[in-house]
């Protein structure tokens, strides 16, 4: 599955300008790139989920970049953000007995 294609598709249909997206972030570095390319197309919400950092000093500083970046790029569009609940817990039940499994990346998909 090319998702590059797919995209440039998606982008070459003048029928999806102005339209809303949604776009999961983990980190104000993951997001940039994508915010920057995909910022004249969609009218972006960011949904900023990441339950399973810790300490909550960590999380909280990583919520404050992803605002921060928002805040100083520029868009056609207003950005708006949307915070998930921060409940490692519910992380951490999850995940359970699955520890020894390794992380999967796209490479291997």
């Amino acid at each position: 599955m090319d998702l590059q294609k797919m995209l440039d598709e998606i982008l070459a249909d003048k029928e999806n300008y102005g339209k809303k997206l949604l776009l999961h972030s983990c980190c104000a570095p993951c997001s940039s790139y994508v915010l920057e390319y995909l910022r004249g197309f969609f009218r972006i919400t960011v949904f900023y989920y990441n339950p399973n950092i810790s300490p909550k000093e960590e999380y909280e500083k990583r919520v404050a970049e992803i605002r921060r970046l928002i805040s100083e790029m520029e868009f056609p569009h207003p950005v708006d953000l949307v915070e998930g609940a921060y409940r490692p817990e519910d992380f951490y039940a999850l995940a359970k007995g699955l520890e020894a499994v390794p992380e999967l990346s796209l490479i291997h998909i």
